[in-house]
């Protein structure tokens, strides 16, 4: 009996669009249905009642839609959760972190109650506010107006261009309008984008040049640079050949294993989500294919055809990366696009004819195989928190394909592969 992990995928690997596709769906369905439970994030943090009471615990952090949507909040760590609405607390905090009040604001023209994350508190205030249709920046003077700022687009007509798409800046009139008594920013407005760190300094420079008596107060959460690690990786796996059409359509390879080394680059993207990476990963494998197929002509004659694949596989890949989970085991899940350079092949198929009364024997050494094929993967896997190390392990799922000369070669895998961050954590 077989004991290889790697013995059902053997029996299976030869993927089909719908059996790729049925395999990706399940994989996502089960991965993510057992580790829903670990998205919870709770942190120190406390809500406002519109009593003004201060009620401390922790609050559960996510993105933000999630955040603007409704307060997950805890007494302690051990309690149940309780859902806040905006319209049943005033505001609430991360420690030391992100903010948010609860505001009436038009969404599609019509009011809604929403969690607004505070960013800057002054003369002026700076909202933000996000869900799946909306990207929002509000402003509020001291006369309690809230004022949206806004970038439309306009199609204009130019000539010999055709039709053009351009941006309306309309925003920057709406901040020289309500920060019209600050003379000395008025030229600094023009050069104001539409995004957190811009708005957050214009509108600070707007409350010190015109209050003298106190700081304003900046809400925003400081993002983490962004971290790169490198890490050596080792691992093993399966992989099928195939072609669609031609003779060589008829060969039946079998799946080969091989043994795989590589080198992986992680990118975190803090200002993506904290959760959220980039990964550059180029292995090396050498893959070993042996195909045959029976043509019988009819009684008097049989050709047995025989072919063997030798190659060195060169496979870099990107993926984005998302880690699940705060303990020190955080399962993973990255989904990108993925390449396949076949290197230094060494191609020789023979034919044996058999008659009834002779048999005969050729060789010939060129195959449709295509130098490089092109795909997308898909892997689950795990990281390991140690003291100041991170393991990790993920199993990669790839399809790949490429046409030449009409002939398209598919080149699919399975890999397992473990590995370890350079950096510290």
């Amino acid at each position: 009996m077989k004991t290889s992990v790697f013995y059902y995928a053997q029996k299976k690997l030869r993927f089909k669009n719908t059996t790729i596709k049925k395999f990706f769906s399940t994989v996502l369905f089960l991965f993510l249905s057992y580790f829903i439970d670990a998205q919870t994030n709770f942190r120190p943090g406390y809500y406002i009642t519109w009593e003004n009471d201060t009620v401390y615990g922790f609050i559960d952090y996510r993105g933000e839609i999630r955040n603007s949507s409704f307060c997950s909040f805890k007494e302690n760590e051990k309690s149940e959760s309780v859902r806040f609405e905006p319209s049943e607390i005033k505001a609430y905090r991360f420690t030391d972190s992100k903010y948010y009040i609860s505001k009436e604001i038009k969404i599609d023209d019509r009011e809604k109650q929403v969690f607004v994350e505070f960013l800057l508190n002054g003369i002026i205030d700076l909202y933000f506010y996000r869900d799946i249709n909306n990207y929002m920046y509000l402003i509020e003077g001291e006369n309690g107006q809230l004022v949206e700022l806004t970038n439309e687009k306009n199609t204009e007509y130019i000539a010999g261009k055709g039709e053009t798409e351009r941006k309306t800046l309309k925003y920057i009139g709406q901040l020289k309008a309500t920060l019209a008594d600050c003379k000395e920013i008025q030229k600094d407005i023009e050069n104001v984008a539409l995004e957190h760190e811009s708005l957050i300094n214009i509108t600070k420079e707007y409350h010190d040049y015109m209050c003298d008596d106190e700081q304003c107060i900046i809400y925003e959460k400081q993002v983490q640079k962004s971290k790169i690690k490198i890490a050596p990786v080792i691992g093993g796996g399966i992989s099928s050949l195939y072609f669609d059409k031609g003779e060589f359509s008829n060969y039946n390879f079998d799946n080969t294993q091989f043994p795989m080394i590589g080198l992986l680059i992680n990118i975190s993207l803090p200002k993506w989500n904290e959760k959220l990476s980039m990964e550059i990963e180029a292995d090396f494998s050498k893959l070993d294919f042996q195909g045959s197929y029976i043509d019988d002509h009819s009684s008097f004659k049989t050709d047995y055809y025989n072919a063997q694949i030798n190659v060195i596989s060169f496979q870099p890949s990107v993926a984005l990366k998302y880690k699940f989970g705060n303990g020190n085991i955080k399962p993973t899940l990255a989904a990108g696009i993925y390449s396949n350079f076949l290197v230094s092949p060494d191609e020789k198929v023979g034919k044996k004819s058999i008659h009834t009364d002779a048999e005969y024997n050729s060789e010939t050494y060129e195959t449709p195989l295509a130098s490089n094929v092109f795909g997308v993967l898909l892997q689950a896997g795990c990281n390991f928190e140690l003291k100041n190390r991170t393991l990790f392990s993920n199993i990669k799922i790839c399809q790949t394909a490429l046409k030449e000369a009409g002939v398209s070669t598919f080149v699919n895998s399975a890999n397992l592969s473990v590995g370890m961050y350079l950096s510290k954590n």
